[in-house]
C-alpha cells in the first residue's frame, strides 16, 4: 500500500456575519472534497497540543507523527537544514524576513509581513545589501525562499522566543520588539537594515510609484537545536515531502525523508499546482509515504481576504484534490489523507487552535455528513487527539 497526505494550510475558519454565518470551507463549491467525504472516512484532529501555541512549527511536526512538546526545535535550525547550511560553534540562525511596515501614530504597523509576496531573486538583491552595509556585526546573510531567508549571528542562544511576523498583520510591532539587554545588537541590526532599505535604489523607484516595498526586516524562529528520529524507523516506511515552506523542507531533512522541489511552487495562491501534482504521483512510483503540502490559502487568511480564500479552495479541489482522486480512484494500491494544518481565520486574520478536519479513502464509514467543512469537528466519533495517533491510524499501524 502507498501512502498520499495532502496538508492544505488553513482552509478552516470562522462563521462570517456578512456571508449568512458561513465559513468560506462551506461557501465554496468543493465537489471533490464533498466525494472523498462521502465515500470515505472522515472526522477531527487536534494537531495545536493543548500548551503548544499555533503555528506551522507545530502543526507540520505534529502531522508528521511526532510530538510538538518533546520536539521543541527552534524554526530556524530546520531552515538551516533545508538550504544545508552547516552551523559553527558559538553561531545561531534567525529566520529573516522582508516586511513592509506603515507609520500609525507613535507606532509602526505589520501592513505586509510578506512584503507583496516579494520574489526570491528580489530577496536577493536587498541581502547583498545589507551583507555588504552591516559589517560593524558578525553576521551572515542566506538565501531562502520568497521574502523568507535567514541570517546567522555570533551569540548566545536568546532566552526568550521571539514572535513570528505571519499573525501581526495590523498589529503595532512595538510590544512584539524585544526590550531585554540581550537582544540590543539584534534592535541594531533591524534598525541599520531599515535605513539600508529606506535608501536601496530599487525601494526609492516603488515609494515614487505609490507601491509598498520591503522597508524592515523581522527577525525571529530562535530555539532549541536539534533532530527529529529517522521517520523511516518510526513508520518502517520510506517517505518524501513536496513542500515550498524551508521549515517543512527542513523537518523532513532532519527526519531522513526525501525532499522534492517542484518547478513554480511558491508557498502563496500563485503557484503551480499542476507540477506539484504530477511531483506527487511520480514520488509515489519510488516512495511508500508522501506528503504533499499545498500553503496558499494561509497568506490570503492572514490578510483578511474572505473573497480570494473561497476562490483559492475552490482552485485546490479542483487543481490539486480531482486530478489526486482521478489518480487514486484507479489505484486502490494508493490510499490517500486530505487534512488541515490548523484553522486559518481570515475573520480574526489569526492562526486558531482549534480541531481541524481530515478525510481519507480506502476506509469507508457511516457518514453523518456530505460536505467537507468545519461541521466535520463536531459529528461522529472519528475525533483524534493529536497528529500522531491520526497518522499512526493512516499508516495502518494500529
Amino acid at each position: 500500500m502507498k501512502y498520499l497526505v495532502v496538508i492544505a494550510n488553513g482552509l478552516t475558519d470562522r462563521p462570517i456575519a456578512e456571508k449568512e454565518n458561513k465559513t468560506p470551507l462551506q461557501i465554496a463549491d468543493t465537489p471533490n472534497l464533498d466525494r472523498m467525504v462521502q465515500e470515505g472516512y472522515s472526522g477531527s484532529v487536534q494537531t495545536i497540543p493543548e500548551n503548544c501555541k499555533a503555528g506551522n512549527e507545530i502543526s507540520y511536526l505534529s502531522l508528521l507523527g511526532y510530538d510538538p512538546e518533546k520536539h521543541d526545535i527552534g524554526p530556524a535550525y530546520f531552515d538551516t537544514l533545508a538550504i544545508g547550511l552547516n552551523l559553527k560553534e558559538g553561531e545561531i540562525p534567525l529566520c529573516c524576513n522582508f516586511v513592509t511596515l506603515q507609520a500609525s501614530h507613535n507606532d509602526m504597523v505589520m501592513k505586509d509581513y510578506t512584503a507583496d509576496h516579494l520574489s526570491s531573486e528580489e530577496s536577493i538583491n536587498y541581502l547583498n545589501a545589507l551583507q555588504t552595509q552591516i559589517s560593524d556585526f558578525g553576521v551572515t546573510f542566506y538565501p531562502g525562499v520568497g521574502p523568507h531567508n535567514i541570517m546567522v549571528m555570533n551569540s548566545k542562544p536568546f532566552t526568550i522566543r521571539l514572535t513570528s511576523p505571519n499573525e501581526l498583520i495590523g498589529e503595532g510591532i512595538r510590544k512584539f520588539m524585544p526590550v531585554d539587554a540581550e537582544f540590543k545588537d539584534l534592535i541594531y541590526i533591524i534598525n541599520q537594515a531599515q535605513i539600508i532599505l529606506h535608501n536601496h535604489p530599487v525601494n526609492k523607484k516603488r515609494k515614487l510609484e505609490s507601491l509598498d516595498y520591503a522597508n524592515s526586516i523581522w527577525l525571529w524562529g530562535n530555539g532549541k537545536n536539534g533532530t527529529l528520529p529517522s521517520f523511516k524507523k518510526k513508520y518502517g516506511k520510506s517517505g518524501s515531502l513536496i513542500s515550498a515552506s524551508l521549515l517543512f523542507q527542513g523537518m523532513a531533512k532532519s527526519a531522513d525523508m526525501r525532499v522534492v522541489k517542484v518547478e513554480g511552487a511558491s508557498g502563496f495562491a500563485e503557484t503551480n499546482y499542476e507540477n506539484k501534482v504530477k511531483a506527487a504521483i511520480q514520488e509515489l512510483e519510488s516512495q511508500e509515504i508522501v506528503y504533499l503540502n499545498v500553503a496558499g490559502i494561509e497568506d490570503i487568511s492572514l490578510k483578511g481576504n474572505i473573497d480570494d480564500k473561497i476562490i483559492t479552495i475552490e482552485d485546490i479541489d479542483s487543481k490539486v484534490i480531482g486530478p489526486l482522486l482521478k489518480e487514486t480512484f484507479s489505484n486502490n494500491e494508493i490510499k490517500m489523507m486530505v487534512v488541515v494544518n490548523h484553522m486559518n481565520s481570515a475573520v480574526d486574520v489569526k492562526y486558531g487552535k482549534d480541531r481541524v478536519p481530515f478525510v481519507m479513502s480506502g476506509k469507508n464509514d457511516t457518514n453523518l455528513v456530505n460536505n467537507f467543512d468545519e461541521n466535520l469537528l463536531n459529528v461522529g466519533n472519528n475525533h483524534f487527539k493529536s497528529g500522531s495517533d491520526l497518522m499512526s491510524m493512516f499508516f495502518d499501524l494500529n
